[in-house]
């Protein structure tokens, strides 16, 4: 009998811990960086705008979690961990369907974080960037959504144990339906957040 495979608790746990990581980044690193020091000021700031991103994203991270759950009930994809075999429909239950919903809930709030201290991030570089053409300049709150997409939807698919190519088609796609909603988090905050002003 062949002994457990230690890759596979970091299988598992991969999306979330990944997505933590991002969060804790932006949060902790990225503003001392951007503002040249680690003072009570600065944390406060990034806290303010954390407040602001997640309170503006929470109606969207909603809708998502709950307006992806026809993919989850037809088996085709799942913000949650998925079953390792891709060949066949992933089994659906209340607890599933719970799993989904609070992990997209998560991951699309993740998303907004990262993407909102990027944004202050992005005002804190103005000056930097101001050589820049304008058309060159990278959005910074765009950048963190597309990131956190992007590792979720790649850790997603190495979450099943079959190697990319013979995933089935139905897995592949559907686990890029659900990055999408993630890569668009920060955008749609923001102008929730405009529309409130």
């Amino acid at each position: 009998m062949a002994s457990p495979s230690p890759v596979r608790p970091l299988r598992r746990y991969s999306v979330p811990l990944a997505v933590f990581a991002m969060v804790a980044v932006a949060v902790l690193v990225m503003p001392p960086l951007v503002l040249a020091e680690a003072t009570t000021r600065t944390y406060a700031l990034t806290a303010a705008i954390l407040i602001l991103a997640l309170s503006s994203a929470f109606p969207y991270a909603v809708l998502v979690a709950l307006g992806t759950l026809p993919l989850c009930y037809a088996g085709v994809a799942s913000f949650a961990a998925p079953r390792p075999a891709a060949d066949e429909p992933h089994p659906f239950s209340a607890v599933a369907a719970l799993r989904h919903a609070v992990a997209g809930l998560a991951y699309v709030s993740g998303s907004a974080a990262v993407g909102a201290v990027g944004m202050g991030a992005q005002i804190g570089l103005s000056s930097d960037l101001s050589a820049m053409p304008a058309a060159f300049r990278p959005s910074f709150l765009h950048l963190g959504g597309v990131l956190v997409a992007g590792a979720f939807v790649s850790l997603q698919l190495w979450r099943y144990e079959t190697p990319p190519t013979e995933l089935a088609p139905r897995t592949v796609l559907g686990t890029l339906a659900l990055g999408v909603p993630i890569a668009l988090s920060p955008g749609v905050a923001f102008w929730v957040f405009n529309g409130a002003l």
